[in-house]
């Protein structure tokens, strides 16, 4: 029945009908129907929206590793305000469509969304999407026959080929591909941007630890608990050189709204 109405909304094309979204991280700003309607819904990520408040100050430059449909993408959009960028990495072609639909509906000329992942190497992949098109759980594989061909790009050269602002912030929820991105940005690294980030594998785990440690980078749980690395398994976390404290319980919206 769920793979019917999937089929159903993509024929009639029902999914795109524009909505307003209820709460949450992205509130007020304009979306698409369907699928993944818990993002206009307003009961996604929720622990994460003090985080992205505190990271995204107005006129600031921040970066979205694995946009999907560009939930923090947007996010991100309506807290720096026009005086700032926002640079969105998505692969997938079916979810980067939905972002970038995302981001013309509400007017957001301050994004830039790059079909690239981001990675330690400059090259072709695959993109292996055991779960079809538009799903939340792709990944990044080399030497692979299936999935489809992406271009992948270390993001110090994305950043010195486009003359991007260095990020202030940036989410990274690449599942199992973080340690690679986070290889090839540590021109980036070196001035120490805050992060937020999902991990979703002890090998992704110890590779982005080993980056970032050396730098004085300490992990906290999304409640604000200084923890040890290893507690950051399976779960996102925030990641900063500068102790933090408890965030505000708060969904507001600090910096700019979305026209």
């Amino acid at each position: 029945m769920k793979t019917l109405f999937n089929q159903m909304m993509g024929w009639t094309g029902a999914g795109n009908i524009p909505v307003r979204a209820r709460g949450g991280m992205i509130a007020g700003a304009r979306w698409t129907l369907y699928p993944f309607s818990s993002y206009w819904r307003g009961t996604s990520d929720l622990e994460s929206i003090p985080w992205v408040n505190r990271f995204c100050a107005p006129g600031g430059c921040t970066l979205d590793l694995g946009a999907h449909f560009g939930l923090y993408t947007v996010a991100m959009a309506m807290r720096v305000g026009p005086s700032g960028q926002v640079v969105s990495m998505e692969p997938g072609p079916v979810p980067r469509e939905k972002c970038l639909r995302h981001v013309r509906l509400n007017h957001l000329d301050w994004v830039r969304v790059f079909p690239e992942a981001a990675s330690n190497a400059n090259g072709s992949f695959r993109l292996v999407q055991a779960e079809g098109p538009g799903s939340t759980t792709g990944f990044v594989a080399s030497g692979s026959d299936t999935g489809v061909e992406i271009k992948c790009v270390r993001l110090d050269d994305l950043y010195s080929r486009e003359g991007l602002r260095p990020p202030g912030f940036m989410k990274i929820d690449v599942e199992n591909h973080g340690a690679e991105a986070l290889d090839g940005a540590r021109g980036l690294l070196a001035a120490h941007p805050n992060i937020l980030m999902s991990f979703h594998s002890e090998q992704e785990l110890s590779g982005s630890r080993e980056i970032l440690a050396p730098l004085g980078y300490r992990a906290y749980s999304l409640a604000g608990e200084a923890i040890v690395w290893e507690r950051a398994l399976y779960t996102t976390v925030a990641l900063s050189v500068i102790p933090q404290e408890r965030p505000a319980a708060t969904e507001g919206i600090a910096g700019g709204t979305s026209r």
